[in-house]
């Protein structure tokens, strides 16, 4: 008898066992079901306020100070906002469309004489060593008397048919593989950069004085309550960009008969 109610009390001590171990599991699965639940849930707010501190500064991009944290109340979370300025033009622009660079210079921006630009990425195997060559557009002047200087580069490239293109100087030296010179005239609004062959990544610099500003970095980070951090990063353009087609309007100050 005494044997019997031995192993009934290790049967019961064994369910007992099974169950907390069970018990326990399942409790451990909620709690991280939980716990990834509420990490999704904060990840989400701080991603939405980081992005609403984006949208309300882009907003205002103007008129924000450069350089300095930007609070920015999202609900019941503060982002803050940060905006960085870029002188020197860089993009890649793809066959067939323009780039814009923004010559409006205006103080403490110093418009110097000289414009360098430089293009075809090294290392990239749709520009080295076959980089593209360009047409630059500088459109200058005031209302109502604007003008434009056209100037077409060369790669150097054999088997292109290039006529009327001057040679680039493509040594190959820095990161780029070729480069040009152009003159800046007096009341100089925009360059437009047109490749041709294939896309081509630019930098525009000014060789004796400084650009406007050509980009705008933002960078908006939020922090929740229970410590989650997300950060959102744009790039923004100073200066839209007129579609490639604006180069080929055809303008007339009379009446166009067909």
């Amino acid at each position: 008898m005494k044997r019997k109610r031995g192993q009934i009390l290790v049967l019961v001590l064994l369910v007992v066992v099974v169950a907390l171990a069970v018990g326990l599991s399942v409790a451990s699965r909620n709690i991280t079901n939980l716990r990834t639940s509420v990490q999704t849930e904060q990840s989400q707010r701080a991603f939405s306020a980081a992005e609403g501190g984006i949208e309300n500064v882009l907003s205002r991009l103007s008129t924000v100070p450069v350089g300095t944290n930007i609070s920015v109340p999202v609900g019941d979370i503060t982002a803050t906002v940060n905006v960085a300025a870029n002188n020197t033009y860089k993009a890649t622009i793809e066959e067939g469309t323009v780039g814009q660079v923004d010559l409006t210079c205006v103080s403490p921006c110093t418009p110097g004489t000289q414009i360098r630009i430089e293009w075809g990425k090294k290392g990239d195997v749709l520009e080295d060593p076959n980089p593209a060559s360009i047409e630059v557009t500088q459109v200058y002047g005031t209302s109502p008397n604007y003008n434009q200087v056209r100037s077409a580069f060369s790669a150097g490239v054999s088997g292109r048919d290039e006529t009327g293109f001057t040679a680039g100087s493509c040594t190959g030296s820095g990161a780029f593989l070729c480069q040009a010179t152009i003159t800046r005239q007096a009341g100089a609004l925009f360059l437009r950069i047109r490749p041709f062959w294939t896309k081509a990544t630019v930098q525009v610099t000014s060789v004796d004085g400084t650009l406007p500003v050509q980009t705008y970095d933002v960078t908006s980070t939020a922090t929740t309550p229970l410590g989650v951090t997300r950060k959102v990063q744009i790039t923004r353009t100073a200066l839209p960009a007129l579609p490639a087609v604006f180069d080929y309007v055809l303008f007339s100050e009379q009446g166009i008969e067909k």
